[in-house]
C-alpha cells in the first residue's frame, strides 16, 4: 500500500476528496487528464475504486454493466472536460455520483496555466516539489515557462554560454527522449537567440526535433574528425569550436565533441545507432584517440566492439522494479538495437562464446524483469488518456484528435502485423526519410494487449476499445472492417472517407497506391501481413527472421507506400500488433479440448475451472490477470522464452509477455513538424 503523505502535495489534495464512506461512484471533472498519473491511479485502486477514462455514455454503459458489477467495487469516472460534456453522462449515474473537480489551476496556482496544460501528468510530480521547496509566487507565462525548464526539464537557459554548453544541453533533451512541449521549446530557443555566438546556429531545428538534431551531429562529425587527424600530427588532441557561415551555402563548423560535457554521450549515440560511424582514410592515425568509436574499421572488429558495448549498456541501464512504463518503453529499443545486432549477425557472433554468454545471461535479467513488472504495472496502463498513446487501443484516439484540429487532414494506420521493434530497427535501416517529402518522423513504443495474440490486440487497435468491449468477436478478426468504420462514423466521417484493408505487403503496391488516391478519403487502415507469415513456419528462428525482414524491406513496398500516403496528404501512424520471440518447447500440455484457444505462447479458457483442470507446473507459464478481458477469457501465457510445444522445439513465436512481443514500435510520418 501507498502512504498517501508520502506523494506530493499537489496529489493529496486531490485524494483527500475521495472517501468511499461518503460515496461508491465519483465523476471527476478533469480536464487536464490528471487523474492519468501513475501513483495517483495506483492509490485509487488500492482504495477500491476502479478508474474509468470517459469517452463515450456507451462504453461507460458497457463498463459499469460488465467490468464494473463483476468486482464489486466503486468507480472513479474521470471526464476531460475540455473535449467532453460531462453532463452527456448517464442521467441516473450523475443523480448518485459524487462530483470531484480535478484541475491544474487548483493544484497549482502559481504558475500560468498555459505553462500547465502543457506538461505531462507524470512531469507535474518534479514541479510540485520543486514548488514547495523555491515557493517562487504568483509567476507570468514566461516566468513559468523558465521556472518549468529549470526545474521539471533540467534546462537553464542562463548558463548556456558556449557550444558546448548547448550541446550538453540539448544532448540531456534528446537522448533522454524527452518531450519537450511547443510553448517551453519556443521560450527555450528565444532565450538562447538572444546570445550573439548562436545567432547562426539553426536553433529552431536542433531544439525542436530530436532527429533533425542527431543529423545535425552526424553532419559535421567528419568535420571534426578530420580536424582531429589535422591536430594530432600536430600534437594537439583536441579542437577549439568553431562555427562560421561564410556564405549562403558555406560553412565552417567544428562542434566541441571532445568537451567532457559532450563526450560522456558519444560512445553511446554510435552503440545504439544515433550516430553513424564514417569513413576515414588511415583509421589508424586515431588509435588512441577515443573519437576512434565513431570511425569504420574493420568490420569484424566493429561488430563485436558494438556487441560488446550494448550489452554493457543494456545492463547497467534495466529498468528498476518501481520504473513507470516510459523507462521500458525507452529500455525496449535499446534492447532492440543489441538483439538486432545479435540475431543479424549471430553466426560471425557465435565464433565469440563470451558475447553469446553474456547475450544469453542478460536475455535472463530482462525477461525476469520485464515480467515481474508486467505482473505489477500493466493492468493500469488502458486507463491512461490517449495522448500521448500508452497502448494499441490509444492509437485511433490520438489520431482522431489530430483530426478534429482540421476538416480537410488525412490520417493514415499502417499495421505490419508481428513486427518487433528489433525487426523494425532492421525495416529501417533499409527505409531512407531524409527526402523533402518527410519533415517530420518520430519513434516512439506503445504496449500491446496481452495475450499478444493477432485476434485480442490488432482488433483492439481498429476499433479503439479494450477487449472487454468486444468479447462477441475477440476469437477472430472478420469484423475490423466494420469496427474501424464504425469507429471514423462515431467521429463525424461519412462511410466514404474511410478505407480498409489487409493481407499487404507483397501486392502490387502501385494499384494500391491509386486506390488510396481516392481524394474523398480522409482515415486509411492497413494490414500488411507480410512479417507474420514470416513468422509462421519460420524454422531458423530469430537470425532467420531478421533476415527474412531485411529482404522484404529492401524490396522497397513499405518505402513506395510511404511515400505514396505522404504525396497524397496523409501524416501516418506505423504500429504493430505484437512483436514475437524465439522459444523453445517445454513439452505440449495433456488438457484435451478444454482450451478455447491453444496459441504456441498463450493458452485461453472460457472458465476458471476449465483453466485450472489444466497442469502447467512443467512450464514457464503465468495465469494472467483479467483486467480489460472477457468475463469469460481466462488466459495463461508463457513468460521467458518457452512454448507450448514439443519438448526443445524452436519456433518463433507470439502470444506471451516478453518484452519483444508486448512493447511494439510506434511510428508518426508527417510533412508538417510545426505544433500548434
Amino acid at each position: 500500500m501507498v502512504d498517501i503523505k508520502t506523494l506530493p502535495a499537489w496529489q493529496q489534495k486531490i485524494l483527500g476528496q475521495l472517501d468511499g464512506r461518503l460515496a461508491t461512484s465519483y465523476v471527476a471533472d478533469d480536464p487536464d487528464c490528471l487523474l492519468a498519473e501513475e501513483s495517483l491511479q495506483k492509490v485509487i485502486v488500492e482504495n477500491g475504486f476502479q478508474l474509468y477514462f470517459y469517452e463515450d455514455s456507451i462504453e461507460l454503459r458497457h463498463f459499469l454493466s460488465t467490468q464494473l458489477i463483476a468486482d464489486q467495487g466503486g468507480c472513479v469516472i474521470s471526464v476531460d472536460s475540455d473535449n467532453n460534456d460531462i453532463n452527456a453522462l448517464p442521467y441516473d449515474l450523475l443523480c448518485k455520483a459524487k462530483r470531484l473537480s480535478v484541475s491544474l489551476g487548483d493544484c497549482f496556482p502559481e504558475l500560468a496555466y498555459s505553462v500547465l496544460k502543457s506538461l505531462q501528468a507524470e512531469e507535474l510530480n518534479a514541479l510540485g516539489t520543486a514548488l514547495e521547496e523555491y515557493a517562487p509566487g504568483q509567476l507570468n507565462e514566461s516566468s513559468s515557462c523558465d521556472f518549468v525548464l529549470r526545474h521539471v526539464f533540467k534546462l537553464a537557459p542562463e548558463v548556456i554560454q558556449t557550444s558546448s554548453d548547448l550541446l550538453r544541453s540539448l544532448l540531456r533533451l534528446h537522448y533522454r527522449d524527452v518531450e519537450l512541449p511547443y510553448l517551453l521549446k519556443q521560450r527555450l530557443i528565444a532565450l538562447i537567440a538572444q546570445r550573439k555566438q548562436f545567432v547562426s546556429w539553426p536553433l529552431e531545428e536542433i531544439v525542436s526535433s530530436k532527429q533533425s538534431f542527431f543529423a545535425f551531429l552526424q553532419r559535421h562529425w567528419s568535420a571534426y574528425i578530420n580536424e582531429v587527424v589535422g591536430l594530432l600530427e600536430q600534437g594537439t588532441r583536441e579542437p577549439k569550436a568553431i562555427y562560421q557561415v561564410l556564405g549562403k551555402n558555406e560553412e565552417r563548423v567544428i562542434l566541441p565533441f571532445g568537451h567532457d560535457d559532450v563526450r560522456i554521450y558519444i560512445d553511446n549515440l554510435f552503440l545504439e545507432g544515433y550516430l553513424t560511424p564514417v569513413e576515414e582514410d588511415a583509421p589508424d592515425r586515431l588509435i588512441g584517440h577515443w573519437s576512434l568509436v565513431g570511425v569504420l574499421q574493420d568490420p569484424g572488429e566493429e561488430l563485436k566492439k558494438r556487441v560488446s558495448g550494448l550489452l554493457k549498456l543494456c545492463g547497467e541501464t534495466l529498468p528498476a522494479e518501481g520504473d513507470r512504463h516510459q523507462q521500458w518503453q525507452q529500455y525496449a529499443y535499446r534492447w532492440a538495437e543489441l538483439s538486432a545486432s545479435y540475431h543479424s549477425h549471430r553466426s560471425q557472433l557465435s565464433a565469440t562464446q563470451a558475447i553469446v554468454d553474456d547475450y544469453a545471461e542478460l536475455q535472463q535479467k530482462v525477461d525476469n524483469s520485464f515480467s515481474d513488472w508486467m505482473l505489477d504495472k500493466y493492468t493500469g496502463l488502458h486507463n491512461h488518456p490517449p495522448t500521448p498513446p500508452v497502448m494499441l487501443h490509444h492509437i485511433p484516439r490520438a489520431m482522431a484528435r489530430e483530426m478534429d484540429n482540421s476538416k480537410t487532414a488525412k490520417t493514415a494506420l499502417i499495421l505490419v502485423d508481428g513486427l518487433a521493434i528489433d525487426q523494425w530497427i532492421t525495416t529501417r535501416s533499409q527505409l531512407k526519410f531524409d527526402g523533402p517529402e518527410v519533415e517530420s518522423l518520430v519513434e516512439s513504443a506503445v504496449f500491446a494487449w496481452v495475450p499478444t495474440v493477432t485476434s485480442v490486440s490488432r482488433q483492439a487497435l481498429f476499433s479503439a476499445k479494450a477487449p472487454y468491449q468486444f468479447a462477441n468477436t475477440i476469437a477472430t478478426t472478420s469484423s475490423e472492417p466494420k469496427a474501424w468504420l464504425q469507429f471514423w462514423q462515431d467521429h463525424g466521417m461519412d462511410e466514404s472517407q474511410v478505407f480498409y484493408k489487409k493481407s499487404l505487403g507483397t501486392d502490387n503496391v502501385e494499384a494500391l497506391i491509386d486506390e488510396l488516391s481516392d481524394r474523398r478519403l480522409r482515415a486509411v487502415g492497413l494490414v500488411i501481413n507480410t512479417v507474420d507469415d514470416m513468422m509462421h513456419g519460420m524454422q531458423l528462428g530469430a537470425a532467420g527472421m531478421h533476415d527474412q525482414v531485411k529482404l522484404w524491406a529492401e524490396g522497397g513496398y513499405l518505402q513506395r507506400l510511404i511515400e505514396g500516403l505522404l504525396d497524397g496528404g496523409f501524416s501516418i501512424h506505423l504500429t504493430s500488433d505484437h512483436g514475437n520471440v524465439e522459444a523453445v518447447g517445454s513439452g505440449k500440455i495433456k488438457e484435451g479440448a478444454v482450451a478455447e484457444s491453444r496459441g504456441e505462447r498463450a493458452r485461453v479458457y472460457k472458465t476458471e475451472g476449465l483453466m485450472k483442470s489444466v497442469d502447467f507446473s512443467a512450464s514457464d507459464a503465468v495465469v494472467w490477470p483479467r483486467t480489460g478481458l472477457p468475463s469469460d477469457y481466462w488466459p495463461v501465457v508463457m513468460k521467458g522464452r518457452k512454448a507450448f510445444v514439443a519438448q526443445d522445439e524452436k519456433i518463433v513465436g507470439h502470444g506471451g509477455i516478453a518484452v519483444e512481443e508486448v512493447i511494439v514500435p510506434y511510428i508518426t510520418v508527417k510533412r508538417d513538424s510545426n505544433e500548434k
